[in-house]
Order: C-alpha cells, then structure tokens, then sequence
C-alpha cells in the first residue's frame, strides 16, 4: 500500500471520498488566516515509513478538505550526496545481510553515537527542512522517522516563526532513541508498551498520547457476509479457510520455503501468497504447481480487501503488517523479524495472544494446523487482535495534528 511519493516534496490535494472512505464534516475549524498547512517528513527507509505518511496525507484529507499536506523525504529525496547515499544502503544492506543491521541499528541507539551521527550529518539534512519550511510555510511539521526529529525542530528555531513539531512512532514496542524527542509538542505511542519506553526517555507525560500506529482507514474487520463476496471477487474457494502469506512490499523473506510448507500437499486451507515487487519471485512461484489451492499476486493496491477476505496471516514481524492484521481482526503466524527494531515485536504478538512465532517451516505448518480448525484457538486470537486493534489511529492523530496546526496557525496571525 506504499504510495506516498519517493522523493522531493508533494503537495496533496482533496480526493473523492468512496464507499471505504466516507465523507465527514470537518472536526476542526479551519484556522483565521487560511488553511491549516502540514509537512510530514519522512524517508524512503522501508515501506513502513511511506505507508505512515500516506495513511496520515488521507486521514488529513478527510478530516479537513482545505487542509495542505506536503510530503517530503529530506534524506534520501533532497539530503546532501553523503545522507542520500548511506539511507538508500538500508534496503540491501536488510536484503543481504539482517545481522549486519542489527550491528549497525544497535551501535547507532546509544546517547553519544546518535549525537555524533546528528553532528556529522544534520547540517546538511538541516538546510533541506529549512528549504522546505520557507517554501511551503507548515503550521506543523509531522516526522514518522527517527533521524529527522532533532534536526526538524532545529530547522523550526530558524525559520522565524512558530511551528508545532509532532512525532509519530511507527515502530510497535521498543524503538530507536530518535524517535524521542523530549521537546517536541506531542508524540504519539502506537501501543502502551512504547508509550512507557517514551516516558522512560524523558518525554513529558502531558506530550505523549496512546493513539495507535497509522494504518490505511480501509483495514477493517469485514462486514457480514463481505468475506464471502471478496472470494468470490478473488477466484477463491468462498468455503475453505484461507491465509494470506506476505513477505512486505518488497517481498523478502523465505516465502518460497514458507509456500512450499504450507501448499505442497493437500490440506483443507487455501493459500494467498503477495510477492511484493519482487517479480523474479511472483514469476517462480507462478510457475509451480502446488497440491493446495494457491493464488498468486505480486504488487496489490487492494491489500485491506485482501486481508477481509482472509482468515489469518503469515509474515515477518514489521509493525506495519502487524497494525494492518489487528485493525482487520486477524490472527498472526510471525515467521521471522530484523534484528534491532523488530526484535521485541515478536514478543509482542506471542504475548498478547493474538499469534505465533514459527521461525522454522515445521513450526509454520504446525501453527497453521492448528488455526486452521477454526475452533477456540483462531476465534480467542481473533477477538484479541479486535482488542488491541487501533483501527481508526490515523483519523485520531490526524485530528490532533489539525488542532496543533489551529494553534500555532492562530498565534502566528496574532504575532503579526
């Protein structure tokens, strides 16, 4: 579902709401002056980030259509050479080598390395939000990446005017020390886990809210009858019980090994398998023949019509994935994670009791046995995601944003 843009600075203008995006009456006042004006920032550094800006750009849309979102990437999209060149090395260096990441993610979330790393590199990124300050003129800059709070609110102290500064944490329970900024207005937690970690760095209680982490406002449990009809839509078996195995945007993973597991022989369930834009894999999987019914999809835009038409999902442990199945009320099977941010998900998912961690594909079959009953089991796990399900979180941050952009909107005309 990652459409933000992928580089530069876009303005974003109202779109036509449809059947799974209702129009709604403005909830705040659009400011004396003009309208409320937003940049949120953040970087091409895994699908997780553009997904965020792109759910919160919609939500912002909804909740006020004269509102003006800009969405800019100042690292990879308009940073100095140098930046540009080490943040677009994070999806190989992910692809090729996880534990070279940990080691990197882990020495960089100590006080005195990310200090060093600011030092060396935030001037540059610095000049870029500057730019982007004098040119479209926010009343709220919104950062959902963790190199980018410090030095917003730096490039706002220049820019002679009032701005609200709010974080959006988009990593589910431990994260890194970027991510909080003490003096920032407000940073929003995704669950309450993360919001005791960004006590626990100093952010003032009063400027940390529990909201959630922004999704798509198209994931949502399925209406009666719904799942039926989007299988008959899909070409699948409206009976059988059906997983939906993803290995991310770009499709990364052991998917291969994981289908195999699940599809070589005949079983009761039914298989969806999204390769991302991984097309080199979506053609090999294509091309074999499984005993198990199994569909095979690269790159979809209809992910949330997907996943109501499914009954669990299996995946890695990112927290965009994991938000996206509880808004939908889906069990998880977590087949592996990324060292360093991803790490305590795992956790997460385990404990709540809304999944399973199978790291090996013995384990993945025997989980996906077990689910696929349909007994107490998948409906306990079931009713635990709808529990911890946040579904309306980018309508909720989006809503607080618009009020912090009132308020500095409103005093920056009385400073006039």
């Amino acid at each position: 579902m990652d459409r933000a843009p992928r580089g530069g600075a876009t303005e974003v203008s109202a779109e036509p709401a449809d059947a799974d995006h209702p129009k709604a009456p403005p909830l705040v006042p659009t400011p004396a002056g003009g309208s409320p004006r937003v940049l949120i920032l953040f970087s091409d550094t895994g699908g997780g980030h553009r997904a965020a800006a792109r759910a919160l750009t919609d939500a912002l849309k909804l909740l006020d259509p004269s509102c003006i979102v800009t969405v800019a990437d100042p690292l990879i999209g308009q940073g100095p050479t140098v930046v540009r060149r080490l943040a677009s090395l994070y999806s190989p260096v992910i692809r090729r080598s996880r534990a070279a990441w940990g080691a990197v993610y882990h020495t960089s979330n100590t006080r005195p390395a990310f200090a060093a790393i600011r030092a060396v590199f935030g001037p540059g990124v610095r000049s870029s939000v500057v730019d982007l300050l004098k040119t479209h003129d926010p009343d709220v800059v919104l950062s959902v990446h963790p190199l980018l709070n410090h030095i917003s609110h730096q490039a706002i102290r220049q820019s002679g005017r009032a701005r609200a500064l709010m974080t959006v944490i988009t990593d589910l329970v431990d994260f890194h020390r970027g991510w909080t900024f003490s003096q920032a207005d407000l940073v929003i937690a995704p669950t309450e886990l993360a919001r005791k970690v960004a006590l626990r760095r100093r952010v003032p209680s009063d400027r940390v809210k529990l909201l959630g982490l922004p999704v798509d406002l198209r994931f949502r449990p399925p209406a009666p009858g719904e799942k039926q009809a989007l299988r008959r839509r899909f070409g699948l078996d409206e009976g059988r019980f059906t997983v939906l195995v993803m290995g991310g945007a770009a499709g990364v993973g052991h998917l291969p090994q994981q289908v195999r597991a699940l599809a070589w022989e005949p079983y009761q369930w039914q298989l969806v398998v999204v390769a991302g834009r991984n097309e080199k894999l979506r053609r090999r999987l294509q091309e074999l023949r499984f005993a198990t019914p199994t569909l095979v999809l690269g790159f979809v835009e209809y992910m949330p019509e997907l996943m109501r038409a499914c009954d669990m999902v299996v995946t890695k442990a990112g927290p965009g994935a994991i938000a996206e199945a509880l808004a939908t009320g889906l069990p998880l099977i977590i087949t592996g994670f990324l060292p360093g941010q991803e790490t305590p998900n795992v956790d997460y998912v385990v404990d709540s009791g809304f999944g399973a961690y199978a790291p090996k594909d013995s384990d993945l079959l025997d989980e996906v046995r077990v689910l696929a009953e349909g007994g107490p089991t998948w409906r306990e796990m079931s009713r635990k995601a709808q529990d911890l399900a946040h579904p309306y979180a980018s309508s909720d941050i989006a809503r607080e944003c618009l009020l912090l952009a009132a308020r500095y909107r409103a005093s920056a005309q009385a400073s006039r």
